[in-house]
């Protein structure tokens, strides 16, 4: 997409908001408010910034899901963003998780991302890796561009905030029951998944809590040729969340979250797509036993106090995070030493922020200082004949933060907050081999600053026009599963700049929600893999990226009972300076790959749906959700094919009963998870298959 046609969409979309707004504002304004009987979308209050105020304020692109959404079958994994916010792909495989928003990545199987994933205010320091199911959740926000203002590492390309409900002052109970089938290979195989929360004052106006839990049980529909066995791909998860709300007094509120989660999956679900092992959708052949379990905890405490005129917020967390694995190193039947992995981390933080309370103030600051300190412990044995390498990394980080908003005149305001963070790590290996053991460190030591400048104008009353610019990172690290030295046993932070303009408001009384964003990233310094003489694998900072896009998201409000939604993005995200080593035929070539397509990049992605609610009685939604082709790797060899899923879901409520047939990927479309090269042909993980279920819920 050109710039030239960039621009012309958008002053066609301004246009069409103009004219959309004009009447439907000027009637509200003669009468002083909505006329009588008006159906309108419910107001959306996130703190993307760090502060409570309408998603309409926010100048940048921000994306949203409710507990309604959260609490749906269909919409209770991070499969879901997608199907609200344009220009995201999802990986779930069983290497790695992660969302990939606007086109930025890590590098492969990376401990950092550039994507930063919040619960409850409180950074995973592995990102989306670490995320418990989404459950017990009150909203989730995404964020995209640069987010490091506020909230520092690992926010490049974006922000996903998920917050747990708060605990209920009035007793309250629910619970659910979803039983499915999941379309396998000769068969329809079973899946559960039951869920509760108890809530209520425990000391009348003084102390609440809530007590959820969630657990998922499925033999999964994977079968292996090898030894016949039927759940390689097996999810075995149970998810716990507490909350204590605490009124310390008249204008202090504490609060206490923890979520804790347990899995114990199969890890056997890659196939070969080519070569003398390929073998049909959801078929494995692996001659070791694979698994993956892994447990994660997020706590976090809150206290707010509220002084006359400012808002003084303290943020505690601890993060936990473990992983065991063992995988067939080949994902075949050739006697190899399967790989292990042992990885634990640890993490401390504290935040505090103090902040202007009123949003409707001509001046609007917020200042904090934020710390962490965080442990992790890797141990890799890979190959045959084995090597092992076990790595300690300490890290250690301050920053101070700040931003203001002003308002110019009664409709352009100005913003600029920016952030002054140090990071120290110190990451030792040790490496084993037939040839002996050697150990070697290093340490990176960096000061990053992350301003970022916005610009809006009011338009008409509901209706922003803005512009931002910010400034991203993505801090550098350790090659804990390839390095062979100190020189290759760390790399570099990667920097990126973010120019954005868009427009969102609502319209036709408050019935359609809509928002237009045209943005462009240029990524310097960036994290890449790179093959090395005798097959090892380093990272570097090599490369030059560029991405360009638009984003388009409409919500609106049809009827009392009708309801649509429908996104677009497109986006052209390639390498513009990118050389690196390639195998061929054996042999490392130097090969020049600028102006290849960045990995999971795709040109266009799309999503519409149409819900009906008649409150109590019948309800349904349909949805479909697509994208055009895209690459899994830089070398542009390993291709998905365009696709579209459809969902829908038709229920009916009985008083406080819900019960309702779901559909999950209807059609049984099959999108890759993650397709790598590998010596003896293309091995690909399938995803997810179709699933039909029924869900029983009740609240009292």
């Amino acid at each position: 997409m050109t710039v030239y046609s960039l621009r012309s969409v958008l002053l066609l979309s301004v246009s069409a908001l103009g004219m959309l707004t004009g009447p439907a504002r000027a009637d509200e304004q003669e009468a002083g408010q909505p006329q009588a009987g008006a159906i309108e979308l419910a107001p959306v209050v996130v703190d993307a910034r760090q502060w409570q105020e309408d998603v309409q304020r926010v100048p940048g692109a921000v994306d949203v899901l409710g507990t309604d959404s959260l609490g749906n079958p269909l919409s209770d994994s991070l499969g879901a963003i997608p199907k609200v916010s344009p220009n995201v792909q999802i990986e779930q495989s069983s290497v790695q998780t992660r969302v990939v928003i606007r086109g930025m990545t890590s590098a492969n199987t990376a401990l950092q991302d550039p994507v930063g994933y919040f619960v409850n205010d409180v950074a995973l320091p592995h990102g989306v890796s670490q995320a418990p199911q989404l459950f017990d959740s009150a909203q989730m926000t995404i964020l995209k561009g640069p987010q490091g203002a506020l909230y520092g590492r690992n926010t490049e390309a974006g922000a996903i905030k998920v917050s747990t409900q708060d605990p209920d002052w009035t007793p309250t109970a629910s619970a659910s029951l979803a039983t499915s089938v999941r379309d396998g290979i000769d068969d329809w195989e079973p899946a559960v998944v039951a869920a509760g929360r108890l809530s209520g004052a425990v000391v009348e106006d003084r102390l609440a809590a809530s007590l959820a839990f969630r657990t998922e049980q499925s033999d999964g529909v994977h079968h292996n040729l090898f030894d016949g066995a039927s759940d390689g791909g097996k999810t075995d998860r149970w998810t716990l969340s507490t909350g204590l709300a605490l009124q310390a007094g008249p204008e202090t509120d504490v609060t206490l979250k923890s979520v804790v989660e347990q899995n114990n999956n199969g890890k056997q679900r890659m196939r070969y797509l080519t070569g003398p092992y390929a073998t049909g959708r959801n078929t494995t052949n692996y001659n070791t036993v694979s698994w993956d379990d892994s447990t994660s905890a997020v706590q976090s405490l809150k206290v707010e106090h509220h002084l006359d005129d400012l808002t003084l917020t303290s943020i505690t967390g601890w993060t936990h995070y473990e992983r065991d694995f063992q995988m067939d190193l080949d994902g075949g039947p050739l006697k190899t030493l399967p790989n292990l992995l042992s990885h634990q981390d640890d993490a401390l933080s504290q935040e505090i922020r103090l902040a202007s309370p009123d949003q409707d103030s001509g001046l609007r600051w917020l200042a904090g200082l934020y710390a962490y300190q965080e442990w992790t412990d890797l141990d890799y044995q890979s190959g045959t004949p084995r090597v092992g390498r076990t790595t300690e990394i300490d890290q250690s980080g301050l920053a101070a933060f700040g931003q203001v908003e002003v308002a110019l005149t009664d409709r352009w305001r100005a913003g600029v907050g920016s952030r002054v963070e140090w990071i120290r790590q110190n990451g030792a290996q040790t490496l084993v081999s037939a040839t002996g053991q050697t150990a070697y460190e290093q340490t990176l030591e960096q000061v990053t600053l992350l301003p970022r400048f916005t610009l809006s104008y009011d338009l008409q009353p509901g209706t922003m026009l803005y512009g931002s610019y910010a400034r991203g990172y993505l801090p550098g690290g350790y090659n804990y599963g390839m390095a062979t030295s100190a020189s290759t046993l760390s790399y570099d932070p990667e920097y990126s700049w973010t120019a954005e303009i868009g427009a969102k408001g609502r319209f036709a009384q408050d019935r359609l929600g809509a928002s237009l964003a045209l943005f462009r990233t240029v990524t310097t310094d960036k994290q890449i893999l790179d093959l090395v003489p005798g097959g090892t694998q380093t990272i570097s900072n090599a490369a030059r990226a560029e991405i360009r896009g638009l984003e388009v998201s409409a919500d609106a409000r049809l009827s009392e009972r009708w309801t649509s939604f429908a996104t677009l993005g497109l986006q052209h995200g390639e390498a513009t300076s990118y050389t690196s080593n390639v195998s061929q035929g054996g042999t490392l070539v130097s090969t020049d790959l600028s102006g290849n397509r960045l990995p999971m990049s795709a040109s266009s992605t799309y999503s519409l749906g149409l819900r009906y609610d008649e409150g109590e009685g019948w309800f349904g939604q349909a949805s479909v959700n697509g994208s055009s082709p895209y690459y899994f790797d830089s070398q542009n060899t390993l291709k998905q094919s365009a696709f579209a899923t459809v969902d829908a879901e038709i229920g009916h409520r009985f008083d406080s009963v819900e019960v309702s047939l779901w559909a999950a990927n209807l059609f049984g479309e099959n999108v890759y998870s993650r397709a790598v090269s590998a010596p003896l042909g293309i091995i690909a993980e399938d995803g997810a298959p179709r699933e039909i279920g029924l869900r029983l819920s009740a609240t009292w």
